[in-house]
């Protein structure tokens, strides 16, 4: 990992997440990338009036300045991690995925907020776009949660093939702290619990195979509710981080089956890790 990408709106929920990339580029030796977006208003015809370009020119004044003070404090605070900035005009989603499009950066840690009904909706969609869109692992950080050093990691499996590509990622967060990875799957079919434990034993040994770390320790449960069930068990274990393999969905899916990652990542309490396939 070299570049960590951690978008901000100058806000205390956006200072948390740069802390927690500051502490991961200072494990990986890797520069951290700190960008603020600022969407100007749209006139009718979208035609841009001089007092937009003004306005525009006020925002971005102010937001180099900011971005530049934020740069000094992560240079002054956790040597030797370097700290670059960007202000773009537009979109902070479009940004991220065109950021890492160009290969600026290979991870996003974003702060989220949480809540119930249209503040749900208004606070969590930036961050749950971004899971979706970009194909670059995506810490969500909840608000009011300051970093500490993970020594616990839920990661939550469907024993998928697809999920070894990206097992590396992760195992690598899990190493830079010394954290024990705890996979884990949930069944919502009682009757086959027991051929899901053997899932997991296959499962095991391929992991076993791809790396020789040996914090890894491996769980099946029964759940009727595969998102409360994660829940109970990040908390019954005292986990510091959650961790999920979400890949493209079709129309269709997006429809009539909502990713479980975003729903996690709405309300979770702990910071959620997701690794897009």
């Amino acid at each position: 990992m070299k570049s960590i990408l951690v978008p901000t709106d100058f806000s205390e929920n956006a200072n948390t997440a740069i802390e927690y990339a500051c502490e991961l580029a200072r494990s990986f030796g890797a520069k951290v990338l700190v960008m603020n977006a600022y969407t100007p208003a749209v006139t009718q015809y979208n035609i841009v009036s001089p007092l937009i370009e003004e306005e525009t020119g006020r925002a971005r004044k102010l937001a180099l300045e900011k971005l530049s003070a934020i740069c000094g404090l992560v240079q002054n605070q956790y040597k030797p991690v370097a700290c670059d900035t960007k202000f773009v005009v537009g979109g902070i989603v479009d940004a991220i995925e065109q950021c890492m499009e160009e290969g600026k950066a290979d991870m996003v840690v974003m702060g989220t907020k949480g809540a119930s009904g249209l503040d749900k909706i208004l606070f969590g969609s930036n961050t749950t776009r971004v899971i979706e869109k970009v194909k670059r692992p995506v810490l969500a950080v909840p608000a009011g949660c300051p970093f500490q050093p993970p020594k616990r990691i839920v990661y939550a499996t469907d024993f998928n093939n697809e999920e070894f590509g990206h097992l590396e990622t992760l195992v690598s967060i899990a190493k830079a702290f010394g954290a024990e990875l705890m996979v884990t799957h949930i069944t919502t079919d009682k009757a086959a619990l027991e051929s899901e434990k053997m899932l997991k034993g296959n499962f095991a040994r391929q992991v076993g195979g791809l790396t020789d770390y040996p914090a890894i320790t491996y769980f099946v449960k029964y759940e009727e509710n595969i998102e409360r069930a994660l829940d109970s068990f990040t908390t019954q274990v005292n986990a510091d981080w959650i961790a999920m393999y979400t890949r493209e969905r079709k129309m269709f899916e997006k429809l009539y089956n909502p990713s479980l990652t975003k729903a996690m990542a709405y309300h979770t309490k702990i910071p959620l890790l997701a690794i897009k396939g």
